[in-house]
C-alpha cells in the first residue's frame, strides 16, 4: 500500500497552522508576562517619583496648616475685633489712596461643623488699579483673614450722571466652635 503524500498546498497550510499555534503558545508563555512586567515597572517608576516628592509635599501641607492656624490666631471668636481691624486697615489705605469705603456689610456666618466661617464684605469705590492694590495688600501683606473673592461692578451716580466703579471684597475668617 502506498503512503498518502501531501501536496505542496496542503504542506503549506499545515506549516501555517503549526506556525500560528506556535506563535500563540509562545505569546501565552513569554510575551504576555513580559508586557505585564513592563507595565508593573512603569507603575513603580511613577510611585518612586511620588515618593521623592514627598518631603516637598509635606512642607507644602505644613505651610497650608500654618496659614490655616494664622487665620485662627488672636481671638478667633471675637467678631468685633476682626471687623475693627479690617475697618481700620481698609479705611487707612482708602484715605491714603483716594478710595472710598462706601460700605461694610454685616458679617455672614456659615456653620461648617467643627468651625464657623465668618465672611466680612467691604464695598469700595474708586479706581481699578487702586482697588487691586488694596486687595493685594489684604492678601499678601496683612492677614485679617483670607480674601476669597472680589466682585467689580459699576453704578450710575445720579447727581453727576457718570458711572463709578465699585468692588465687593469678601474676607473670610475661621472661628472655632465654643
Amino acid at each position: 500500500m502506498k503512503k498518502p503524500t501531501l501536496t505542496y498546498k496542503n504542506q503549506y497550510r499545515l506549516l501555517m497552522a503549526g506556525l500560528i499555534i506556535f506563535i500563540l503558545v509562545a505569546y501565552r508563555m513569554t510575551i504576555s508576562k513580559t508586557i505585564t512586567l513592563y507595565h508593573q515597572k512603569n507603575d513603580l517608576v511613577v510611585r518612586s517619583s511620588e515618593i521623592q516628592d514627598a518631603p516637598q509635599r509635606i512642607a507644602e501641607l505644613k505651610s497650608s496648616i500654618g496659614d490655616f492656624e494664622s487665620l485662627i490666631s488672636g481671638n478667633p471668636n471675637d467678631t468685633t475685633e476682626t471687623r475693627n481691624k479690617i475697618m481700620s486697615y481698609t479705611s487707612r489705605f482708602c484715605n491714603d489712596n483716594n478710595l472710598v469705603l462706601s460700605g461694610f456689610l454685616p458679617p455672614v456666618d456659615v456653620d461648617r461643623g467643627s468651625f464657623i466661617l465668618e465672611t466680612n464684605i467691604l464695598e469700595i469705590e474708586g479706581g481699578f488699579s487702586k482697588i487691586l492694590q488694596l486687595v493685594q495688600k489684604l492678601e499678601k501683606e496683612w492677614k485679617p483673614g483670607k480674601v476669597v473673592s472680589v466682585r467689580f461692578f459699576t453704578k450710575e451716580d445720579l447727581k453727576t450722571k457718570t458711572l463709578k466703579l465699585y468692588a465687593h471684597v469678601y474676607i473670610q475668617k475661621v472661628k472655632t466652635r465654643t
